[in-house]
């Protein structure tokens, strides 16, 4: 994820660990409640990144829309939990909608993507945690704290692996800082935490379930850098401001956008196949 700003390295410590405790703490509240409340937060959070990626490839010329668009993708997210196809579709047709207004509004390619960045990473996590509520132990549960663990699991490695190795640059026109080095040690401890989160829930660590967790992992290093590729085109350096110590939103969850949308669609696509569920789909082999 993409380093703060520069500041008193005391004071910014204090900050970042500060921010990431409340984050976490506010995370697993509404992950053990799940249903109505778990959605509420992820509609929050698709309407926070939306603005973000707005406040970045802005202006637009239409100026009502992106306050419904940010209305759009709060409701989609909440109705995910019951309509979870529906909301993927009314998002999608919305999206490719806006395309057709690009003769009056040129820039409204990043505002169409803008809708599927936040709005399909949200209806994500909706749909693998499901309507059941005040419970770690269900499959859905589950489902999100597997993602949300290779993703912090990987980020956390890559940085850790990177500085103490080095190396070769990853991607340095994008992220001058990442390395082959860092990135294969996320991914590979990103497999181990996914196995060891799949263990404690008792579900069979199986190979493809071990493939899931590394293209998981490898996803969210090509989100990382996808939201770092955004950031130097448009000459910013933190997505926002939202975050004390962190930046805004977006670059908190730039990886686990895209592992989130890889895994909901493995999740609806076994669930079409074979039935079970979105998240049993994706965890159970």
């Amino acid at each position: 994820m993409t380093p703060p700003s520069a500041g008193k390295p005391g004071s910014e410590l204090v900050l970042r660990l500060l921010s990431a405790v409340v984050l976490a703490a506010v995370t697993v509240a509404a992950l053990w409640a799940g249903g109505w409340v778990f959605a509420a937060l992820a509609a929050v959070a698709a309407v926070l990144i939306l603005r973000e990626w707005m406040a970045m490839s802005g202006p637009f010329s239409f100026r009502a829309a992106p306050w419904a668009l940010m209305a759009f993708v709060a409701v989609t997210a909440m109705t995910a939990r019951d309509e979870p196809l529906q909301s993927l579709g009314f998002t999608v047709l919305v999206a490719a909608a806006l395309l057709l207004a690009r003769v009056t509004e040129p820039r409204v390619a990043w505002l169409s993507t803008g809708v599927l960045y936040a709005g399909l990473p949200a209806i994500a996590a909706v749909a693998l945690r499901g309507a059941d509520m005040f419970t770690f132990a269900s499959t859905g549960a589950v489902a999100v704290i597997f993602i949300l663990a290779i993703v912090w699991a990987t980020d956390t490695a890559a940085y850790f692996f990177g500085r103490l190795i080095g190396g070769p640059k990853l991607a340095p026109r994008f992220s001058p800082k990442k390395t082959w080095s860092g990135a294969l040690g996320g991914a590979a401890s990103g497999v181990i935490v996914g196995c060891l989160v799949a263990v404690a829930a008792g579900i069979e660590v199986s190979l493809p379930l071990m493939l899931i967790a590394l293209l998981l992992s490898i996803v969210g290093q090509v989100g990382d850098l996808v939201e770092s590729a955004m950031k130097r085109h448009f000459g910013v350096k933190d997505s926002g401001v939202l975050i004390p110590g962190h930046g805004g939103i977006m670059d908190r969850v730039d990886g686990l956008v895209a592992a989130l949308a890889l895994a909901m669609a493995i999740g609806f696509g076994r669930d079409w196949l074979s039935g079970g569920g979105v998240a049993a789909g994706l965890l159970v082999w």
